[in-house]
């Protein structure tokens, strides 16, 4: 039997267990990802308001 290294196990598919750590991070990152999206949804819409309000375009 031949011995496995990450590599070969990456092409396999076959992954390893994700760590507590990786799960908190990878969690927080989403978290940020969802809130940062929202954030730039908000500012988008406030400056197209700006734009129209300042432009009489009510």
């Amino acid at each position: 039997m031949t011995k496995l290294d990450t590599e070969a196990l990456k092409l396999v598919g076959v992954r390893r267990k994700e760590t507590a750590m990786e799960k908190t991070t990878r969690a927080a990152r989403e978290i940020l990802d969802d809130e940062n999206e929202m954030r730039r949804a908000k500012n988008e819409r406030l400056r197209r308001s700006r734009l129209q309000y300042e432009h009489g375009d009510r």
